[in-house]
């Protein structure tokens, strides 16, 4: 089998389900999560636009279609592996980390999927009710669903650039919201090492954050000793 062949075959493997990487070698983990940083290449807003457009895809096609919750919704959980790798190896690399992401870094990686296999799995069945109701507007919902799922992206980026960077001092600042939670105030100014914020999931933008303001709508960003934003 040539090379390229044994990429597509892997890489469909893995878009199947998250736990397919638990049953490959050290050395096809490698090779999958190489393959999917070179696809990225860097560029963060095609990942976003491609994972916006295969949500909205995927929602349409169960709406439009009249059949099984099961096609659509395994499209989108098969195009969300994918985004969060891409994205989530974008980070790492940027972070300063070798590829492959360590041990570390996919015990952070691999939960945070199957999370988001669960959000994905209660938002068909919230679409299931939708299209029992002949008064719905389910495009209008549709859009506002692609877009809240799509920031997400940003999150998983920011993870991976925090896992790389674990052992380095971060400083928190305020973003440019007009009011900011009680944990982005406290936390603002002050500098702590990397793995502290993710210890305690203290992660610009994450949905379901542990700041106060769940990172829905969060501003924050985080510098480097430098004065570098890591964030996005």
């Amino acid at each position: 089998m040539e090379k390229a062949e044994l990429q597509s075959v892997i890489l469909e493997a893995v878009r199947l389900t998250p736990r397919v990487k638990h049953y490959l070698s050290p050395e096809a983990q490698a090779f999958i999560r190489k393959a999917r940083a070179e696809k990225a290449d860097g560029d963060l807003s095609g990942v976003n636009r491609d994972y916006h457009d295969a949500i909205a895809e995927a929602l349409i096609d169960y709406f439009e279609s009249g059949g099984s919750v099961t096609g659509p919704r395994n499209a989108m959980i098969q195009a969300m592996v994918e985004a969060f790798g891409d994205a989530f190896d974008n980070g790492w690399q940027d972070g300063g980390g070798e590829m492959p992401p360590d041990e570390g870094a996919l015990d952070w990686f691999n939960p945070r999927v199957e999370e988001e296999t669960g959000h994905i799995k209660t938002l068909f069945q919230q679409a299931k009710e939708l299209r029992n109701d002949p008064d719905a507007d389910w495009m209008t919902w549709v859009t506002e669903r692609a877009d809240s799922y799509t920031k997400s992206i940003g999150s998983v980026y920011n993870a991976g650039v925090m896992l790389a960077k674990k052992n380095q001092m971060l400083t928190w600042h305020l973003g440019n919201t007009e009011k900011h939670c009680t944990d982005c105030s406290k936390l603002d100014g002050g500098s702590h090492r990397a793995s502290w914020y993710l210890a305690r999931d203290y992660i610009p933008r994450k949905p379901g954050a542990s700041m106060e303001c769940g990172g829905y709508n969060c501003d924050c960003s985080l510098t480097d000793r430098d004065g570098n934003e890591i964030t996005i």
